[in-house]
């Protein structure tokens, strides 16, 4: 029996030779790459390159953190086993939120994110002050972020700057707890295709891969879990509608494309959600185009249409 290989940070092996897997799990390296691809894309845009570069060095701490934290938390295996069973998605936020240890993750994370930029020198000073900040920040104050951020609720101005950083840990623990579910839940039922059979969350993106199983396979990638499922084309990830669907992409003036993405637009139900197509890029990552990627929200903003993905490390306001 020949050993098979990962083209991508996902794995595992599908159920049959040749069949595209139905549901993904992230690999130990997910945080990594995204790191790596930040940087390529702060090279890329230099308008944003601040931002993107700083956007790497909390992936590269939440690569850090993923490593070296093991979770001391332990679930009840049958539970989870019922619950995919049926259909339901284990690791919802809502009832684990209380029990599991990303507050833990959280102090590693910005432990490991202060080391990382005193070596930047000057460069992000502010940012380290709002580290402090926030560990200074009372736990129910904490737990209150996490939940707005996961509910997708407006945050408060005096908070908002905060919020990634608490995006950030919420991904290690749920990102962490996602690859030790066995078996792995199915393709989500009917009526919840749009939502992360793992976590119950909302898709950040979808994303068209490559490799040897998964080729012009096109999945949606979760905001929490960073767990992909089969989701098919040229269909809105919303409402499930075919009828009124648009694409909006991000080239310049020239028509040149810069990113590696464009907009999945529906008129049935007015949601936006990025689409990555690593066709065209290979090393394109959803989370990483989303971050560079933000004009085109204010583009579809302007076209009348809702962002409809879920990235922890973005906190919008009213």
């Amino acid at each position: 029996m020949s050993e098979w290989i990962s083209d991508t940070p996902f794995d595992p092996k599908p159920a049959r030779h040749g069949e595209p897997p139905q549901v993904v799990v992230a690999g130990q390296r997910i945080f990594a790459h995204r790191a790596e691809r930040l940087r390529q894309l702060a090279a890329r845009l230099p308008a944003m390159g601040e931002f993107l570069h700083f956007s790497a060095l909390l992936c590269q701490a939440q690569h850090r953190t993923s490593l070296d934290r093991v979770s001391t938390v332990g679930f009840d295996a049958r539970a989870w086993r019922v619950a995919v069973e049926q259909g339901v998605p284990p690791l919802t936020p809502a009832a684990l939120l209380g029990s599991l240890d990303w507050r833990d993750d959280l102090d590693a994370l910005l432990e490991t994110l202060d080391a990382i930029l005193a070596r930047e020198g000057e460069r992000f000073a502010a940012q380290r002050l709002l580290l402090g900040r926030l560990i200074d920040v009372a736990a129910q104050r904490r737990l209150a972020l996490a939940r707005r951020l996961l509910d997708h609720a407006p945050i408060p101005r005096d908070t908002r700057a905060l919020a990634p950083f608490v995006g950030g840990a919420l991904q290690v623990a749920w990102t962490r707890l996602a690859r030790t579910l066995e078996p792995l839940p199915g393709r989500p039922l009917a009526g919840a295709e749009g939502r992360c059979p793992c976590c119950g969350s909302a898709p950040l993106a979808s994303v068209v891969q490559l490799g040897r199983q998964r080729s012009r396979t096109r999945y949606l990638h979760c905001g929490l879990c960073a767990t992909e499922w089969y989701f098919e084309r040229a269909r809105c990830s919303q409402c499930t509608g075919t009828a009124k669907l648009d694409y909006i992409g991000c080239e310049d003036e020239q028509g040149k494309r810069g990113l590696a993405l464009r907009a999945e637009c529906c008129g049935e139900c007015g949601g936006g959600l990025k689409l990555v197509d690593r066709e065209w890029e290979a090393d394109a990552e959803p989370l990483a185009e989303d971050l560079a990627s933000l004009g085109l929200d204010a583009l579809l903003d302007a076209e009348g249409y809702a962002r409809a993905g879920f990235n922890p490390l973005l906190a919008f306001g009213d």
